[in-house]
């Protein structure tokens, strides 16, 4: 069975989701959608720190950037 999971992200820090598929960075701002197969999960974390003006794409796949450490 496939399950979709939508996650929108309000606030001022960007948060990492990790799927059975890999890791997605979302920006305050950002909506999308995740799909879940049987036993997987979802994960969403912080990272990095505050952000003042979100960059675009508001939703891509994550690759660490400079600040990301901190939070982890």
């Amino acid at each position: 069975m496939t399950t979709t999971v939508h996650i929108a992200v309000t606030g001022n820090k960007q948060v990492l989701v990790e799927t059975q598929t890999g890791k997605t960075r979302m920006q305050p701002g950002a909506h999308h959608s995740f799909l879940v197969h049987g036993e997987g999960a979802i994960s969403v974390k912080e990272l990095g720190g505050f952000v003042s003006a979100p960059s675009l794409p508001l939703v891509r796949p994550y690759v660490e950037e400079d600040g990301d450490a901190s939070s982890q």
